[in-house]
């Protein structure tokens, strides 16, 4: 039976694809494709990435993944699935070296035949731990941009809300602009509660005819004064006048009149 080696590389040249061009499909290094199919896995990397390229690679060349991993997990654990046709580093055979009584063979306390170098964890030990510090690495991740979404979320409801009142508050009621107050203008307002013949508004100081006509129920009217205005109506009982969130009727029925400002 075939190697990983062997089944990587027959792949690719039956794709028609050079390692170079492989490497720049997969966003993988050359080397370490080299490596895989060169069946020597003992790459500087993290386990989860050793792991992770081999797989992107099988499926790239359309090979079954998992057979692949499969095969390169019984390497990690010392029992080949296959008998190997190129030399591998990972099933090569040490054999044992006998010490002398009382004392370990070569091969005793090591992974897969091989000696372990003082100081360094077991490749399983590596890969959990690996994995481990990648999900804490997710949690934390995942924790950073839950909160960022929900900051988002509530500055976007503030924001809506601000608008909405905005766009629903009626720019009639609001008072004169600052720059309004500061010229002496005044905005008022001549609401009609009931259909009336005619208004007549006229300032008071320069004689001057500000608005005249007739008002149908419901209509409201802006006008704007620089002092006493003079409101003559045909049928006082259906006029209010409102300036500034404040307002008032007209007493008395039929023809009215006021004098409205200071």
């Amino acid at each position: 039976m075939q190697t990983i080696g062997d089944r990587l590389e027959e792949a690719r040249k039956n794709k028609g694809v050079s390692l170079r061009e492989a490497a720049e499909s997969t966003k993988i290094r050359g080397e370490y494709l080299s490596a895989y199919e060169s069946n020597s896995f003992d790459i500087d990397l993290p386990e989860i990435y050793i792991r992770g390229f081999l797989r992107n690679y099988a499926n790239y060349l359309k090979l079954d993944a998992a057979s692949i991993l499969t095969d390169y997990d019984s390497l990690s654990s010392g029992e080949p699935s296959y008998t190997s046709q190129k030399k591998d580093v990972r099933s090569e055979s040490y054999g044992r070296m006998d010490l002398g009584e009382g004392q370990s063979s070569f091969a005793e306390g090591t992974e897969s035949g091989r000696p372990q170098p003082e100081g360094e964890e077991p490749r399983e030990r590596r890969r959990d731990s690996a994995f481990s510090a990648f999900e804490v690495a997710d949690k934390a991740v995942y924790l950073k941009v839950g909160a960022i979404v929900a900051g988002a979320l509530v500055l976007v409801v503030v924001l809506f809300s601000v608008v909405l009142s905005v766009i629903r508050s009626d720019p009639d009621e609001r008072p004169g602009t600052a720059a309004e107050n500061e010229a002496g203008i005044h905005e008022f307002f001549l609401v009609a509660r009931g259909d009336i013949d005619n208004v007549r508004v006229t300032e008071v100081e320069t004689d001057e005819l500000l608005w005249e006509g007739p008002l149908a129920v419901g209509d409201r009217i802006s006008l704007q004064r620089r002092g006493q205005v003079d409101i003559v109506v045909s049928q006082a009982e259906n006029l209010r006048i409102e300036e500034g969130g404040r307002g008032g009727n007209l007493d008395g029925t039929g023809r009215g009149r006021v004098l409205w400002g200071q």
